[in-house]
């Protein structure tokens, strides 16, 4: 099995040694709540570096946030893909919400272990938030309609014109499906077997919806 961390170092090897080192750190901390409380799979978490972690960077590979930009991560759960991007990208700040109390404090205990100072818990469901972010995070929390209905009123428009606000969703192959009847159209979608080159991620996508179009739909399930 490959260690985690050669197996980042091969898909990120733009990652310098203190954000590995870290990531490394995080790997331990995760596997140690996983033991206590059920954050992913006991089956998955063998894999976790790859299942969990690679997936988790691949979206920062895709999307360059600038500097102080607010980024929500909806249904975090064990902090993913929250915490590996806090520590991929120092700059910007995370917002990590779960409505489960028991992994909102996980996750805040493991920000504080790595010692992250650029990542916010907020334990709320994510129907009940209020302020509003540059990019909002989902993976595959719920289909898109019900997703998007949920936070599309905490969407700040602007951005760049080669990185615009919006939702980043990591979806498999039926985000077509689920997009079809909404009439949004995304900015980009990835097929992330182009920046992790690994079987696991065949018919894996990162979904980009720019924040107007999803603003203005009037198709979404309103919470």
């Amino acid at each position: 099995m490959v260690d985690e961390t050669d197996l980042v170092a091969a898909c990120f090897p733009d990652l310098g040694p203190p954000a590995r080192e870290r990531l490394r750190h995080f790997a331990e901390v995760f596997k140690e709540w996983n033991t206590r409380i059920n954050l992913v799979s006991r089956k998955d978490i063998d894999a976790f570096e790859e299942h969990h972690l690679l997936h988790s960077l691949a979206v920062g590979a895709v999307v360059p946030f600038p500097d102080r930009a607010r980024v929500l991560d909806v249904g975090t759960g064990g902090g993913l893909p929250g915490l590996p991007l806090a520590i991929m990208y120092p700059r910007v700040r995370f917002f990590l919400c779960d409505s489960i109390a028991k992994k909102a404090r996980a996750v805040g205990e493991m920000a504080e272990a790595l010692g992250l100072k650029n990542v916010e818990v907020v334990h709320k469901r994510a129907e009940t938030l209020e302020s509003k972010w540059d990019f909002v995070l989902g993976r595959a929390v719920a289909a898109l309609p019900v997703f998007l209905g949920w936070i599309a009123k905490n969407l700040r428009e602007g951005g760049a014109p080669e990185c615009p606000n919006g939702v980043l969703y990591l979806k498999g192959t039926k985000y077509t499906e689920e997009l079809a009847p909404l009439g949004i159209e995304p900015f980009r979608v990835t097929e992330l077997r182009t920046v992790v080159d690994r079987p696991y991620f065949d018919e894996k996508f990162l979904v980009h919806l720019p924040a107007g179009a999803v603003r203005r739909c009037r198709h979404l399930v309103r919470a």
